[in-house]
């Protein structure tokens, strides 16, 4: 049995790593697609963020201010969430 094992482990170990090479690259680019779509939970975060604070001006049009900066800095926060995961397709994508 250990002798089948020492002629054949070598071949299956070589036909992997050729398999593997094209494997990675196909999940890479899986994975990057995936993180794409976190830019639909930031648009959709914003979008309601937007509404929220648009309703607060209406209700008392003196606070605009304060509103409109507290959702500024909510929307810069919501929006790094869109910028990672375009990174991380673009790091998945990078050829190694």
């Amino acid at each position: 049995m250990l002798n089948f094992l020492t002629q054949i482990l070598p071949n299956i170990l070589a036909a992997a790593a050729e398999y593997n090479e094209f494997f990675a690259a196909g999940l890479g680019y899986i994975g990057a697609g995936i993180a794409v779509f976190t830019g639909f939970g930031t648009g959709i975060g914003q979008g309601m963020a937007a509404a929220k604070a648009v309703e607060a001006v209406s209700r008392q049009p003196e606070a605009s201010g304060k509103i409109t900066v507290t959702m500024l800095i909510g929307q810069a926060v919501a929006e790094t969430t869109g910028i990672y995961g375009l990174i991380i397709a673009f790091i998945l994508t990078a050829k190694p």
